[in-house]
């Protein structure tokens, strides 16, 4: 009896074990169907040096340089699109049969307000007829490019995004059960914290000037030197402008609006008539209070920084001057002048790039320093 008792034990640990190997396969076979079957694709962020796709002129102009004139002119088409099936907050782009994940490369081009997907290998005429489907209530306009062997789609949509995408293949469909499908969130709903960066000037702009070194370059130098996750995944940047162009107030103050900025740092250089007049100084709007963390904290968090990182020497915060564009923003804003291109000493270490690193790092430092004092803010409430 005492060996069948062992016997009919070990058969039920062999069949229990059976069981949770059968249960650990199928799960095992499911999460690799799904897998197979839902692919991530990475989506670029229209930050310098980071998109792949180049155009002519503008701000979606990539790092890489602008394509010939009149390139992707030819063969534009509008593309189609139609409320249907998808959850809320996404929309479906149909594939061809033959895309896979390796040919699709896409974009937050968030300084046009566009999203852009790019199908290697695709045929325009696919989206003739095809329709992108889902949530387009937020979605303005899309067109349909051709592009070095393959196709653009450039969506419009009504305001700035963060997105997602996966793709989805249904090898049992002949055409139509691939998608591309693209999710779209709040800028908020995804980071705590939202942050504008206003390098000064741009094009017709120049600023200060020494000796052929403009403010409007030194500004847009520092700003793409802010590291891109200034200590947390938390925060989200913003840039107002990626290259040398023109860039109106109200441009500057849309985007900040549009994303709903906690904070909006403006970087630029001093110049005085005293050529012996050199350091770090902030600036903040005076006539718009902010309770907790506001417009002089952000100026003194921004100069105290800036100044430690740098090791140079502070000359303080004050108000900014009647016609600065903080005076136009109702939100927590600063500007922080890194140095005066009218020192002779001063604009040869700002023309350093070893130098303008340590300035950006002082500005991410000062970020992460109101991030920590609004979270901690957040916590005493709750």
């Amino acid at each position: 009896m005492e060996g069948k008792a062992v016997y009919d034990s070990e058969k039920v640990n062999m069949t229990v074990t059976l069981i949770l190997w059968t249960v650990l396969c199928t799960v095992c076979m499911a999460l690799m169907l799904y897998v197979a079957a839902h692919k991530t694709v990475v989506i670029a962020d229209e930050v310098p040096g980071r998109l792949a796709l180049s155009v002519a002129g503008g701000q979606g102009a990539s790092a890489q340089g602008a394509e010939e004139p009149g390139a992707g002119e030819a063969g534009v088409q509008a593309l189609v699109f139609a409320a249907g099936e998808g959850a809320p907050g996404s929309i479906r782009i149909p594939l061809a049969q033959d895309v896979r994940a390796e040919d699709v490369t896409v974009e937050n081009r968030y300084l046009d307000r566009e999203l852009w997907v790019y199908l290697e290998g695709a045929d325009a005429s696919y989206y003739r007829e095809k329709a992108i489907l889902g949530d387009i209530a937020s979605v303005a306009e899309g067109r349909c490019e051709e592009y070095h062997g393959g196709v653009i789609l450039k969506i419009r949509m009504e305001r700035v995004w963060e997105y997602y995408s996966t793709l989805e293949y249904d090898p049992s469909s002949a055409d139509s059960g691939n998608f591309a499908v693209i999710s779209f969130r709040d800028p908020h709903q995804v980071y705590r914290q939202v942050v504008v960066i206003d390098p000064a000037g741009g094009g017709s702009d120049r600023g200060s000037l020494y000796r052929g070194y403009a403010e409007k370059t030194l500004a847009l130098q520092v700003a793409q030197s802010v590291p891109e996750k200034p200590g947390t995944e938390d925060i989200r940047l913003y840039f107002t402008r990626l290259e040398d162009v023109d860039v109106s107030d109200q441009e500057r103050i849309d985007l900040a609006e549009d994303v709903d900025a906690d904070l909006y740092i403006r970087i630029a250089a001093g110049e005085d008539a005293d050529p012996g007049v050199y350091g770090v100084a902030g600036s903040y709007n005076e006539e718009y209070y902010i309770p907790g963390t506001g417009n002089v904290q952000l100026a003194d968090a921004l100069t105290r920084n800036v100044t430690v990182a740098s090791c140079n020497r502070a000359l303080g915060i004050s108000p900014a001057p009647e016609d600065s564009i903080l005076r136009q923003l109702t939100l927590p804003a600063a500007q922080i002048d890194v140095g005066f291109l009218t020192n002779e000493k001063e604009a040869s270490l700002l023309g350093q790039a070893s130098y303008r690193d340590r300035l950006a790092q002082g500005i991410a430092d000062a970020i992460l320093e109101i991030y920590k004092q609004n979270e901690a803010e957040r916590e005493a409430e709750d």
